[in-house]
C-alpha cells in the first residue's frame, strides 16, 4: 500500500488519542445523599491527587447545548478547586462568568469538570424535583 499525504497527520492523530485515553480524568458523581432542586451537590475525586481534585472551569448544560451555569477560578489556575460542589454556589476562590439559571423538573443536563484533566457527570431531573446520574 502506497502511503498518502494523510497518513502523517492520521498517525499522530491516533497517536494523541491513544496517549490521552491513559490519562485519569476527574470522577464526577452526585454528592452522597438525597440530592434536589434547587441545589444538588456534587463530588470531584481526581486519581492523580488524593488530597484534592485540580481543575479550573465548571460548567454544566442542558442536553440541548443551553449553557445554565460556568464558573472559572479566579484568579485563573487550580488552586482553589474543592471537592464537593454546589450548584449555582461558586467556592471560594471561583467566580461565575454564566448563570446559574434554574435547573427545571424534566430536564436533562450534564455537568463538566475541566483542568489538566476533565471529568463529567449527566443527569435528570425528575418532576418532582429529585436529581439522579444517567449515562450519556
Amino acid at each position: 500500500m502506497k502511503p498518502t499525504r494523510l497518513s502523517a497527520p492520521l498517525l499522530c492523530v491516533g497517536l494523541l488519542l491513544l496517549l490521552s485515553a491513559c490519562r485519569p480524568v476527574l470522577q464526577v458523581t452526585l454528592a452522597a445523599g438525597t440530592q434536589q432542586l434547587p441545589a444538588p451537590r456534587f463530588a470531584v475525586e481526581d486519581p492523580e491527587h488524593a488530597e484534592r481534585p485540580r481543575y479550573d472551569t465548571v460548567q454544566v448544560l442542558s442536553r440541548e447545548g443551553e449553557l445554565f451555569w460556568r464558573m472559572r477560578a479566579e484568579p485563573f489556575g487550580d488552586n482553589n478547586s474543592v471537592r464537593a460542589l454546589t450548584y449555582g454556589e461558586a467556592p471560594t476562590g471561583f467566580i461565575s462568568v454564566e448563570g446559574p439559571r434554574s435547573l427545571q423538573p424534566g430536564g436533562r443536563y450534564a455537568l463538566f469538570v475541566v483542568g489538566k484533566n476533565r471529568g463529567s457527570l449527566h443527569f435528570d431531573v425528575d418532576a418532582e424535583g429529585r436529581v439522579t446520574a444517567v449515562p450519556p
